[in-house]
């Protein structure tokens, strides 16, 4: 999306709050709130403003639909209050569930960001090399930086990806949480060693969906 709406046309409010709603409804994705303004040619407090109208437009006529703050931005959701009846219709996307052990190690990795694989493994107890390149292709994470020392590890932190698909403003909207630890495994072995059939069977519900 490129360029002012205000070029050679004035808008009411109503119709700015439409072409908001259009903005995003059509992009399907957050849209950064600095491009919003830039569009729109106001503040960020307007768009702010812009938005809440939206939802309490919404919530009047118990809309499908809000506009939430995600990412740095803003995107068009449906309302949590149907999910029950859309799931009934549409059933739950199976495809590209993250397994538990993968959700361990999204989980250290975002509360303890940045860190290396060595620092996550040791709050696992196991080996995360597997999880650790299944979060990589998902682009959940990435490479941010690389421990000091003779040997370099790289260090990961989460990315806009991973806000996106919690639904976070930031990575500052993630739950407090007094400590983050699990249960020490009777066995250990490395994720990456693991048959395909046994992550399978220990996947979670959430979806990736592009």
């Amino acid at each position: 999306m490129k360029g002012s709406l205000f070029i050679n046309k004035t808008y009411s409010r109503n119709e700015l709050k439409g072409l908001l709603e259009s903005v995003l409804f059509v992009s399907g994705k957050p849209v950064a709130v600095d491009e919003l303004t830039d569009i729109f040619d106001v503040s960020k407090n307007e768009i702010k403003k812009l938005t809440d109208e939206l939802n309490e437009d919404y919530s009047e006529r118990r809309s499908g639909l809000n506009v939430i703050q995600v990412a740095g931005g803003y995107q068009m959701v449906t309302n949590p209050v149907y999910k029950d009846e859309l799931t009934e219709l549409f059933g739950r996307r199976n495809d590209n569930r993250l397994t538990r052990s993968v959700l361990e190690t999204l989980a250290v990795i975002s509360y303890k960001q940045p860190i290396s694989k060595e620092e996550v493994d040791k709050v696992r107890g196991v080996s995360s090399t597997r999880s650790i390149n299944t979060l990589l292709g998902y682009k959940l994470i990435n490479i941010s930086g690389y421990t000091e020392g003779v040997v370099q590890s790289p260090v990961y932190s989460t990315t806009k990806r991973f806000l996106e698909l919690f639904k976070l403003k930031d990575i500052d909207d993630l739950p407090v949480l007094d400590n983050l630890a699990f249960d020490e495994p009777d066995n250990p072995v490395d994720d990456e060693e693991l048959p395909q059939n046994e992550d399978a069977e220990e996947s979670d519900d959430l979806n990736l969906i592009s």
